[in-house]
Protein backbone atom coordinates (compact mmCIF):
# COMPACT_ATOMS: atom_id res chain seq x y z
CA UNK A 1 0.00 0.00 0.00
CA UNK A 2 1.37 3.33 -1.07
CA UNK A 3 0.31 6.65 0.46
CA UNK A 4 1.04 9.68 -1.65
CA UNK A 5 0.75 13.37 -0.83
CA UNK A 6 0.95 16.22 -3.24
CA UNK A 7 3.00 19.25 -2.46
CA UNK A 8 -0.17 21.29 -2.12
CA UNK A 9 -1.57 18.86 0.47
CA UNK A 10 1.68 18.96 2.43
CA UNK A 11 1.73 22.77 2.46
CA UNK A 12 -1.92 22.89 3.54
CA UNK A 13 -1.17 20.44 6.35
CA UNK A 14 1.86 22.48 7.56
CA UNK A 15 -0.07 25.78 7.46
CA UNK A 16 -2.98 24.26 9.40
CA UNK A 17 -0.60 22.69 11.96
CA UNK A 18 1.19 26.04 12.38
CA UNK A 19 -2.17 27.79 12.81
CA UNK A 20 -3.27 25.30 15.47
CA UNK A 21 0.03 25.71 17.38
CA UNK A 22 -0.21 29.51 17.19
CA UNK A 23 -3.82 29.39 18.38
CA UNK A 24 -2.87 27.18 21.33
CA UNK A 25 -0.06 29.56 22.26
CA UNK A 26 -2.36 32.60 21.98
CA UNK A 27 -5.02 31.17 24.31
CA UNK A 28 -3.16 32.05 27.59
CA UNK A 29 -2.16 35.45 26.25
CA UNK A 30 -5.76 36.25 25.28
CA UNK A 31 -7.00 34.91 28.62
CA UNK A 32 -4.64 37.24 30.56
CA UNK A 33 -5.60 40.16 28.31
CA UNK A 34 -9.30 39.50 29.01
CA UNK A 35 -8.63 39.49 32.78
CA UNK A 36 -6.66 42.72 32.53
CA UNK A 37 -9.40 44.45 30.53
CA UNK A 38 -11.92 43.25 33.11
CA UNK A 39 -9.86 44.86 35.87
CA UNK A 40 -9.18 48.10 33.98
CA UNK A 41 -12.73 48.68 32.67
CA UNK A 42 -14.25 49.70 36.05
CA UNK A 43 -11.18 51.79 36.83
CA UNK A 44 -11.47 53.68 33.54
CA UNK A 45 -15.24 54.11 33.94
CA UNK A 46 -14.90 55.52 37.46
CA UNK A 47 -12.20 57.98 36.32
CA UNK A 48 -13.82 58.89 33.00
CA UNK A 49 -14.40 62.51 34.07
CA UNK A 50 -10.78 63.00 35.10
CA UNK A 51 -9.52 61.38 31.91
CA UNK A 52 -11.65 63.73 29.79
CA UNK A 53 -10.46 66.70 31.83
CA UNK A 54 -6.80 65.69 31.42
CA UNK A 55 -7.25 65.05 27.71
CA UNK A 56 -8.91 68.47 27.36
CA UNK A 57 -5.84 70.23 28.76
CA UNK A 58 -3.43 68.45 26.41
CA UNK A 59 -3.72 70.95 23.51
CA UNK A 60 -2.87 73.82 25.88
CA UNK A 61 0.06 71.89 27.28
CA UNK A 62 1.39 71.14 23.80
CA UNK A 63 0.97 74.80 22.86
CA UNK A 64 2.97 75.84 25.95
CA UNK A 65 5.67 73.30 25.13
CA UNK A 66 5.93 74.73 21.62
CA UNK A 67 6.20 78.26 22.99
CA UNK A 68 8.85 77.23 25.52
CA UNK A 69 10.91 75.47 22.86
CA UNK A 70 10.74 78.53 20.59
CA UNK A 71 11.85 80.73 23.52
CA UNK A 72 14.74 78.37 24.23
CA UNK A 73 15.76 78.51 20.56
CA UNK A 74 15.68 82.33 20.57
CA UNK A 75 17.69 82.45 23.80
CA UNK A 76 20.34 80.07 22.46
CA UNK A 77 20.56 82.13 19.27
CA UNK A 78 21.20 85.24 21.38
CA UNK A 79 23.75 83.38 23.48
CA UNK A 80 25.64 82.36 20.34
CA UNK A 81 26.43 86.04 19.86
CA UNK A 82 26.91 87.20 23.46
CA UNK A 83 28.87 84.31 25.00
CA UNK A 84 31.99 84.79 22.83
CA UNK A 85 31.98 88.52 23.69
CA UNK A 86 31.64 87.74 27.40
CA UNK A 87 34.47 85.23 27.22
CA UNK A 88 36.63 87.78 25.42
CA UNK A 89 35.95 90.36 28.17
CA UNK A 90 36.77 87.77 30.83
CA UNK A 91 40.03 87.03 29.03
CA UNK A 92 40.92 90.75 29.01
CA UNK A 93 40.10 91.02 32.72
CA UNK A 94 42.17 87.97 33.63
CA UNK A 95 45.10 89.24 31.59
CA UNK A 96 44.89 92.59 33.36
CA UNK A 97 44.71 90.88 36.74
CA UNK A 98 47.69 88.71 35.81
CA UNK A 99 49.68 91.80 34.88
CA UNK A 100 48.74 93.50 38.16
CA UNK A 101 49.76 90.45 40.16
CA UNK A 102 53.10 90.26 38.35
CA UNK A 103 53.67 93.97 38.99
CA UNK A 104 52.80 93.56 42.67
CA UNK A 105 55.21 90.62 42.87
CA UNK A 106 57.98 92.71 41.35
CA UNK A 107 57.26 95.59 43.76
CA UNK A 108 57.35 93.23 46.74
CA UNK A 109 60.60 91.72 45.50
CA UNK A 110 62.15 95.18 45.14
CA UNK A 111 60.92 96.16 48.58
CA UNK A 112 62.37 92.98 50.08
CA UNK A 113 65.75 93.52 48.49
CA UNK A 114 65.77 97.20 49.56
CA UNK A 115 64.93 96.26 53.15
CA UNK A 116 67.61 93.57 53.17
CA UNK A 117 70.20 96.05 51.86
CA UNK A 118 69.19 98.65 54.44
CA UNK A 119 69.41 96.17 57.30
CA UNK A 120 72.78 94.91 56.12
CA UNK A 121 74.19 98.46 55.77
CA UNK A 122 72.90 99.60 59.15
CA UNK A 123 74.23 96.53 60.96
CA UNK A 124 77.74 97.31 59.79
CA UNK A 125 77.67 101.06 60.45
CA UNK A 126 75.67 101.36 63.70
CA UNK A 127 76.15 99.14 66.70
CA UNK A 128 73.61 98.66 69.48
CA UNK A 129 70.06 99.78 70.04
CA UNK A 130 70.14 102.70 67.55
CA UNK A 131 70.59 100.25 64.68
CA UNK A 132 67.01 99.07 65.11
CA UNK A 133 65.65 102.61 64.84
CA UNK A 134 67.65 103.24 61.69
CA UNK A 135 66.44 99.94 60.17
CA UNK A 136 62.81 100.87 60.92
CA UNK A 137 63.40 104.31 59.42
CA UNK A 138 64.87 102.77 56.24
CA UNK A 139 61.95 100.30 55.93
CA UNK A 140 59.41 103.12 56.29
CA UNK A 141 61.24 105.18 53.67
CA UNK A 142 61.30 102.23 51.25
CA UNK A 143 57.59 101.61 51.79
CA UNK A 144 56.80 105.28 51.31
CA UNK A 145 58.81 105.46 48.06
CA UNK A 146 57.26 102.26 46.74
CA UNK A 147 53.65 103.24 47.35
CA UNK A 148 54.01 106.90 46.46
CA UNK A 149 55.71 106.12 43.14
CA UNK A 150 53.10 103.50 42.13
CA UNK A 151 50.26 106.01 42.47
Amino acid sequence: MLIQFTLQDLMLFLVCALGIVAGLLLIPILWNTKKMVGILRPLVESNQEFIKKAAGTMPGIFENVGQISSNVKETTDKLKVSVPLILQEVEYATNAAKGSIELAGAVMENMGSGINEAVAANKKDTPGFMAYFQVIEEVVQILYRTFSSSK
